[in-house]
């Protein structure tokens, strides 16, 4: 990832706090973060995340990949890898494309 998580729990638990992320969603988001930093490219995420997903309309270009249920982990990517990287309950939420 090019910088820093863009919401606080996952700021938290880069740096090593999980309190701020359900339990049984540690490993997945660990996962999700770690390809995230080796990679650059959304289709070498898809090679390892079935789950990810491009938004439409407002959203596009904004990517998520489920971490359980409804919880997902959302970015855009940038030249330098993943940015505005954020963990949230995706539904119903309206998820729109920073410029």
């Amino acid at each position: 990832m090019s910088t820093d998580p863009e919401s606080k729990a996952l700021k938290k638990f880069w740096n090593g706090d999980e309190s701020k992320v359900q339990p049984d969603h540690v490993e997945k988001i660990r996962d999700i973060l770690s390809a995230m930093y080796a990679s650059h490219h959304p289709k070498d995420l898809k090679a390892v995340f079935s789950s990810l997903e491009q938004k439409k309309g407002s959203g596009e270009g904004v990517y998520s990949i489920q971490v359980n249920g409804n919880w997902r982990v959302t970015f855009q990517i940038e030249d330098d890898g993943a940015i505005l990287v954020d963990y949230c309950d995706y539904h119903g939420k309206q998820i729109k494309a920073v410029k």
